[in-house]
């Protein structure tokens, strides 16, 4: 590595970022024949090719496109890493870029703690995204991440947040007109309310049920689908916190119970962003706060 310049490295990832020469060399100042020989050295000095040139286009080689990860994770971790060290006061301050579940869980219950830190912390700019996309947090932008269910990656760093169940529900009414539900198999023939996925795994200890939608509704709106439901059009499942106080009303029935599912709602967050105050302690917030505006939730419900 001694013989490798960072120039050349930051050469690579401003062509490969922006897909071009000409386009690099707008979006930093430098010549295109100043950027392809920092690019032709850092080849040159690895033995690989990371390029492929034609006259008419440019694209990664295989090697170009894992080079090109590994380089990203390493640029981010040096500019973490010179954050931690110029954090010398006690004020917080910089940006957190953070993603989030959506619905109501994101945008009713996490969003207000999160304006709250920034109120309480002028100094750090938040960006809340609430896109559902899985994330490799390691090569991705964001600084932590609210993820719904088990974590397969132990480098990260994790803490739980919260257990979220899952209950099927449906309204008095349907199950006047409909009959009981005793079963998984008694939904086969049922309108169902469901989401962005046109089939339901139920799981009970072992025992396994894919009940698929045949008919029914496809609302990809939580609060939308309890509506339907109280409307009587079908049976949904739902978070508690849409429906445990419709429940407790008697609004609306739990089916099912015993097959209900209980989901860990967890704070996620890269190793080295992890190394940085302001994550650290919006971490710690929201690990404080959470439960009580959740339980709050269950008791009072939508309007």
């Amino acid at each position: 590595m001694n013989n490798i310049s960072w120039r050349w490295v930051r050469a690579f990832l401003l062509v490969a970022e922006h897909g071009s020469f000409t386009a690099a060399s707008n979006a930093s100042g430098q010549s295109k024949a100043n950027l392809s020989q920092q690019v032709t050295e850092l080849e040159g000095a690895l033995g690989v090719q990371l390029l492929h040139r034609t006259t008419r286009s440019l694209r990664l080689t295989t090697i170009g496109q894992g080079y090109l990860e590994r380089s990203q994770l390493a640029f981010r971790q040096l500019d973490s890493a010179a954050e931690w060290a110029l954090q010398s006061t006690n004020e917080l301050k910089g940006v957190v870029r953070m993603n989030s579940v959506g619905g109501l869980i994101g945008e009713e219950l996490i969003a207000p703690l999160v304006f709250r830190f920034q109120r309480d912390h002028p100094g750090v700019e938040i960006e809340l995204d609430f896109s559902s996309l899985q994330v490799d947090l390691l090569t991705s932008p964001y600084d932590l991440v609210i993820r719904m269910g088990e974590l397969a990656d132990s480098t990260l760093v994790a803490r739980g947040l919260h257990q979220v169940t899952t209950r099927y529900v449906t309204s008095p009414e349907f199950l006047q007109q409909h009959g009981s539900i005793k079963e998984p198999a008694d939904l086969k023939d049922l309108p169902l309310i469901y989401g962005s996925v046109d089939h339901w795994l139920l799981v009970r200890g072992a025992e396994q049920h894919v009940v698929h939608a045949k008919n029914g509704f496809r609302i990809v709106s939580g609060r939308a689908m309890r509506q339907a439901a109280l409307a009587g059009l079908g049976v949904t499942r739902l978070a508690d916190a849409y429906v445990q106080a419709d429940i407790a009303r008697g609004d609306l029935v739990e089916v099912l119970p015993q097959w209900s599912e209980t989901t860990p709602l967890s704070l996620v967050c890269p190793p080295h962003r992890y190394q940085l105050r302001r994550v650290r302690r919006l971490m710690d917030e929201l690990k404080a706060h959470f439960s009580v505006v959740y339980e709050q939730a269950l008791s009072e419900g939508l309007p």
